[in-house]
Parts: C-alpha cells; structure tokens; sequence
C-alpha cells in the first residue's frame, strides 16, 4: 500500500496502486469480507463477483487515438481513483483506466483510494449531491493542481443507471444484471472517448 498523494489530498489516507487493490479484493472475497463499514452479505458476494469484471475489462481493447493522447501529454498526471471493491462500475472501468496508465509510457500515474476512506474527498466531488463512484480526479503530478475528474460512468450507462435504479419493480440483482450487460456490449470504448475529448 502507498500514499504518494497525501501531500495534496485534502483527506490524505491509504491509496493502491491497481495490483494492489486487485489483491485486496481477491485477499476480501476469500475472507467474506469487502471494504467499507457495511459487510452486508450482498456486497461481500458482490466484491467476489468483481474479480472476474476485472480481470475481463482489462483485456478490452484500449482505443489507439485516446493511448497515443496520453502519450503527448504536456505533463505528467496524477489519476486516483475513488471507488471500492463492492462497487460494478468500479470493477468494468478501473482495470481500463489502469491499462491506459501503463500505456501512457510514464506519463500517468494511477492510484485508488476508497470512498470509505476518503469522506471529505468524496464530498468535494460528488455526481449530483451523491457520493457515486468511480470518480476519477486527475492532478498534475508536479503541482497537484486538479486538471479534471470523470464518473462515475460513461453518460450512456449513467441513463441506463437511473432508467433501472427508478423501476421499482426490479429487485437489486436484476439492475446489477443490466448494468453488467451494457458494459459487456459497450466493450470499454464509450468511457475512453469521453476521456478523450476530456483532454481535449
């Protein structure tokens, strides 16, 4: 576990890189726990459901136009992650934003941090009044200056989001399983073109 961004962090706390954050969630699933206050029983199954989405999105091909952007960057970046272990849309967008920082020939750095753990960062960057994860937060890595933030996820699946989440008749699991089938499809190419007309 590291923390090279609690010179910056207005709630400085333990970060992971994207190894270590997959260890951890593999290390949770085999103890029946995850990460947060509440081990309520479907996130914990949920936390060992996700191994599997990270491992599938980190294979989806990376879009050639946003790696090379990344490749021209003015100057190196910060990009942390806030999410958690139980989280779907974490599990389906974090292993692309990891590949993309390892596709960026140094130029990005890319941490997690938990929203359990990082109240007062979640609360200066919440998705209309909500504490909705992943966020990305972008920072230049020199100044820690705040370039940008992008989440919790792609606009189209934030729409699908609401659609299932306002449908009162659908019972947890089966918006979970909507939400699982549209990043399936979608095959990690809508978040990348918005990241990359983030970076204009």
């Amino acid at each position: 576990m590291s923390n090279p961004l609690s010179a910056y962090l207005p709630a400085p706390g333990p970060t992971y890189t994207y190894p270590e954050f997959r260890e951890l969630m593999g290390t949770l699933a085999v103890e029946g726990r995850t990460t947060g206050p509440e081990q309520l029983p479907g996130l914990i199954r949920y936390t060992a459901q996700n191994q599997q989405h990270l491992d599938t999105a980190y294979t989806r091909p990376l879009l050639p136009a946003l790696v090379e952007k990344l490749r021209q960057l003015p100057r190196p970046e910060h990009w942390l992650v806030l999410g958690e272990t139980w989280c779907g849309d974490t599990a389906h967008t974090l292993p692309i934003l990891a590949h993309l920082a390892e596709e960026s020939r140094s130029l990005v750095a890319l941490h997690v941090a938990l929203r359990s753990e990082h109240p007062e960062l979640m609360a200066t960057h919440q998705t209309d009044g909500k504490n909705s994860i992943p966020k990305l937060i972008r920072y230049d890595a020199a100044s820690g200056a705040e370039l940008g933030t992008w989440g919790p996820r792609p606009a189209e699946a934030q729409r699908l989001s609401q659609q299932l989440h306002a449908d009162k008749s659908l019972h947890t699991n089966q918006v979970v399983k909507g939400m699982n089938m549209w990043y399936e499809t979608d095959n990690g190419q809508a978040m990348q073109h918005e990241l990359l007309a983030l970076l204009g």
